[in-house]
């Protein structure tokens, strides 16, 4: 698994990752952490062993996150009056 530590990218085995790094995560990989998405494009991940749950969950970055909530917020405010 390819890590940023430092600013300088690293090859770590999955249990040597630590609070801080930033993983890149490609295509198929499964990543036994959790995190917050900075860039990305088209994330689904599987749940299953966790939740229990077949369906892949979208992500999105955290800036994306905050965006779509806002728009949520002030369209509930717009429905209440």
């Amino acid at each position: 698994m390819t890590c940023i530590r430092n600013g300088a990218e690293t090859s770590v085995h999955y249990n040597d990752i630590k609070v801080g790094d930033l993983v890149k995560i490609r295509a198929g990989m499964n990543i036994p952490i959790d995190g917050v998405i900075i860039r990305s494009s088209g994330v689904a991940c599987n749940e299953s062993a966790m939740t229990g749950e077949s369906d892949e969950l979208k992500k999105d970055s955290l800036d994306a996150c905050k965006q779509r909530l806002e728009e949520k917020e002030a369209e509930y405010a717009y429905t209440k009056e």
